[in-house]
């Protein structure tokens, strides 16, 4: 079987830069033997987070589960505001592996002075972590809620960065033909569309794809969808077991993977598809 992988996949350089900062607390912690919290996952792979609890590394999901003297590291979505503020009142040591872009968002929401909205999927870490940082920002995940926006007032606001393109494009399209004014500030992370493009680069090579990497991330779904797309054949796979067995009847096969997907497990898949 050839294996084609496309130029860009895997790790960006945010979560990269987030695994990095988690290891480094590991180590801080040990050293001064206090305990290591991760607030929430830190990127959606349940491989890495399995690594890092395996560590010693404790999972919180709120302020009241940790305690000083202690580490805390922020996930690369952020976290809303209020908490990141209880944390340090605590007098925990906050290591913040936020990516730079979501960061970047939830400054802009601080200190934007017009009326403002997010668009992204209700519940989502990063969407979460972004109304946390303006209460008044209104939520628009679909057209349909654009019903919550008045025509004729100047919307600002931001996207998700693994937010559906299609999907924003629909929301965009919809709000002009309402005559509602929507700038956005930032927009879906260009690493999200690297990844997406190099699929496409590839797909008209291979006779199906897989995309490696966990579903309950958004960016490794969008990734999916994107295979779907180029109608070829398309899997998601979380790990070299999960390979279905329809896979080895093809002759090629694209491998690529989400932003979260860590490299040891695009190496796993690769492996035993190459052995078959």
């Amino acid at each position: 079987m050839k294996v084609v992988i496309p130029e860009i996949y895997g790790f960006c350089r945010g979560v990269r830069g987030a695994i990095e900062k988690a290891e480094r607390a590991l180590v801080e912690a040990s050293e001064k033997e206090v305990p290591c919290y991760f607030y929430g996952d830190i990127v959606h792979s349940r491989a890495v987070m399995e690594n890092f609890l395996s560590k010693g590394a404790m999972r919180i999901g709120n302020p009241d589960e940790a305690r000083a003297p202690g580490i805390v590291i922020i996930r690369a979505h952020g976290i809303p505001d209020k908490e990141r503020s209880e944390l340090v009142a605590k007098g925990l040591t906050i290591v913040d592996a936020t990516c730079p872009v979501v960061l970047h968002s939830q400054l802009l929401l601080r200190t934007e002075n017009h009326p403002l909205f997010v668009i992204g999927n209700s519940g989502h870490s990063e969407v979460v972590s972004l109304l946390g940082s303006c209460s008044s920002a209104i939520l628009i995940e679909r057209p349909s809620d654009l019903v919550k926006l008045r025509p004729g007032v100047d919307y600002h606001g931001v996207v998700q960065t693994t937010f559906s393109l299609t999907g924003l494009e629909s929301i965009l399209k919809s709000a002009e033909e309402m005559g509602i004014s929507m700038h956005l500030l930032n927009s879906v992370c260009h690493a999200s569309m690297e990844r997406r493009a190099a699929l496409s680069a590839i797909s008209g090579s291979v006779d199906a794809i897989i995309v490696a990497g966990d579903s309950i991330s958004r960016n490794t779904l969008e990734l999916w969808k994107a295979a779907e797309a180029t109608e070829k054949p398309s899997f998601l796979v979380p790990d070299a077991n999960a390979i279905p067995g329809e896979v080895f009847s093809f002759d090629s096969v694209g491998l690529t993977a989400g932003a979260s997907c860590p490299d040891t497990l695009i190496e796993e898949i690769k492996r035993r598809l190459l052995d078959a």
